[in-house]
């Protein structure tokens, strides 16, 4: 069997294939034709269902994507949607995953997506793929995330493919949503957080500027002469200021752990572990802080609570008008009114792995602006 897969199928293979913790292969090809060999003709039982996160066959009413080089090559089966791709793109531009399967590499995908996705999912697709954490496959919503994966690509070899692309529409948007992304990013909520401060206001964004991600930073050797760590690592960075922030999710105050504990009869471990973790934290923020990096906490409750990212984004703009100078917070001041939290509060709920986020990402596709100007 040869069988090259297609958007988001082809997204849903690549994430099962980094899940493994496997680099993917450096080897670029050509688009191969489709074969059922050793079969005649293409039948639902020829594929690799796990390679693709499937449970059960595709069908005609949710089939798999395909791409194939000619109308000719089509698949004659109604669980797959061909898509035909000629020579319009780069030599080159598929991967082989070995045994048959093959999809687009990371440029091309990223930039076939970008007519899939809504503009700020596009952008996380680039925080995923230029980081080091991949998606759940099946669910990537709400399934679970691992960690600690080689990149598949980078910023400049997603911006390097689509300039050989040109001034094609989907190259155009893939661009944009490109220019909101940044390499290493370690978790999707993370990403999140980055995105947020990177989209302009005019996209519900903060607007406080380009972003850097997990970049180390060390101490001076008198600080770890004293017993500080010898090197500290911010998740995000503001590009050309000196304010950041760090996602310190549930896991830094892990009060469900002390919890259980104390159901399971002792919790002087889990106790002192919390305990740990969080005066570790303060130690980072203030050894950060001696190094010249202003580093808010952000935390789950304010990414869920109304107003709550409003707050921290309009401290971290006040911070870097005192430090750095500029007006950014008169920028951020801009677009705290009532209609504009509302959606912003709509955008983020719809990026946060919950179920209702599923909703609201719904309601935020369905807006319609011309529906609320004043008459």
């Amino acid at each position: 069997m040869r069988l090259t897969l297609d958007r988001l199928t082809a997204l849903r293979a690549l994430r099962v294939w980094r899940r493994t913790g496997r680099a993917l292969p450096k080897a670029r090809i050509d688009l191969p034709a489709p074969d059922p060999s050793p079969q005649r003709r293409w039948t639902a039982r020829l594929l690799p269902l796990e390679r693709m996160a499937l449970d059960v066959a595709p069908t005609a009413d949710q089939p798999i994507d395909v791409v194939v080089s000619s109308a000719q090559a089509r698949l004659q089966a109604s669980f797959a949607h061909c898509r035909v791709r000629s020579t319009s793109v780069p030599e080159r531009s598929f991967v082989d995953l070995g045994d048959g399967l093959s999809i687009p590499c990371p440029e091309l995908l990223f930039f076939e997506l970008a007519v899939v996705l809504t503009p700020e999912a596009h952008a996380l697709l680039a925080y995923e793929l230029c980081g080091t954490y991949a998606r759940n496959a099946a669910s990537p919503r709400l399934g679970d995330v691992v960690y600690d994966l080689p990149p598949v690509t980078s910023v400049e070899r997603l911006g390097a493919y689509l300039d050989l692309l040109g001034d094609r529409p989907n190259a155009l948007i893939a661009r944009h949503n490109l220019s909101h992304a940044a390499d290493n990013a370690w978790s999707p909520t993370e990403a999140v957080v980055a995105l947020m401060t990177c989209l302009s206001a005019s996209e519900q964004g903060y607007g406080l500027g380009r972003v850097r991600l997990n970049v180390r930073h060390g101490a001076t050797p008198e600080l770890v002469s004293l017993g500080c760590r010898e090197s500290r690592v911010p998740d995000i960075e503001i590009v050309g200021t000196h304010v950041g922030f760090n996602y310190d999710s549930t896991l830094h105050l892990n009060l469900d752990a002390i919890a259980q504990a104390t159901t399971d009869g002792d919790a002087t471990e889990a106790i002192r572990d919390v305990r740990d973790k969080y005066l570790d934290d303060l130690r980072r923020n203030r050894e950060l802080a001696a190094l010249g990096c202003i580093i808010l906490p952000v935390t789950k409750q304010d990414l869920f609570a109304p107003g709550g990212l409003d707050a921290v984004m309009l401290e971290a703009a006040m911070v870097m008008d005192e430090i750095d100078g500029g007006s950014a917070t008169s920028g951020v001041r801009t677009i705290l009114g009532p209609m504009e939290q509302q959606r912003r509060h709509r955008l983020i709920w719809s990026l946060l792995p919950w179920e209702e986020g599923v909703a609201h990402a719904r309601a935020a596709l369905a807006w319609r602006p011309w529906e609320h100007l004043a008459l």
